[in-house]
């Protein structure tokens, strides 16, 4: 049994969709915007400024003494990351699963738009479904995060001694919301196999009875 056009335009579309999410995520794991937080010296904090800001492997730190700015690009993981270990390791490993499941639904949309037999969409839906689980789970614990720890303070022990302090000045930035609109575009990748599924027509379910009332004429000749 065939898919008619609909159908086919309906799977087909969520294949780019999947690959917009495949973008989306790992723009967001490349990018160091995951946090971005100003500080201040409690020392000095009208001469000192600091800006920071960093993602789940990388970051950017940009500190004034007050006579000069340094920059500094630091690797992070966990152990050594602003976030808790458990954080670190919650979003990355989440994130992980939801790429993988993003590149899953991206090959079973190409496969089955392409098919000439009829296949089922619910593989499709599945990894879409796993993608939105996945991709809010992430948001879910680096969110929990952020309001625990993160947005009292990102600094390392070395810069709390020189008395800096980025306590509520930090927000959530560009990469966290990569996520958001990833976990978005699956969803709506999700309508687009429910829609295609709940058009129950096809093109062999309209000829047989079309055949059927032809055969019918006949015989009645």
């Amino acid at each position: 049994m065939k898919l008619n056009l609909f159908k086919r335009s309906m799977i087909f579309a969520t294949f780019f969709g999947s690959c917009l999410c495949i973008a989306l995520i790992v723009a967001s794991l490349g990018t160091t915007h995951w946090i971005d937080a100003r500080a201040r010296r409690t020392s000095n904090p009208m001469e000192s400024e600091g800006r920071i800001s960093f993602g789940l492997f990388e970051g950017h730190k940009e500190i004034n003494f007050g006579y000069g700015w340094r920059n500094h690009d630091f690797s992070v993981k966990a152990g050594t990351h602003p976030a808790r270990r458990w954080a670190w390791l919650g979003t990355a490993s989440q994130l992980a699963v939801a790429l993988a499941s993003s590149g899953g639904a991206c090959v079973l949309a190409a496969l089955a738009s392409a098919a000439r037999a009829r296949s089922s969409p619910k593989p499709i839906l599945a990894c879409n479904c796993a993608t939105v689980l996945f991709t809010i789970g992430a948001m879910a614990v680096w969110l929990t995060e952020y309001f625990l720890r993160l947005q009292h303070n990102v600094m390392s022990e070395e810069d709390l001694a020189n008395t800096w302090s980025s306590d509520g000045t930090a927000d959530l930035g560009l990469s966290f919301w990569l996520i958001v609109a990833a976990s978005i575009t699956a969803f709506i990748n999700n309508v687009c196999v429910l829609v295609a599924m709940a058009d129950g027509r096809d093109v062999d379910t309209i000829a047989p009875a079309l055949e059927e009332k032809v055969n019918g004429a006949i015989m009645l000749y």
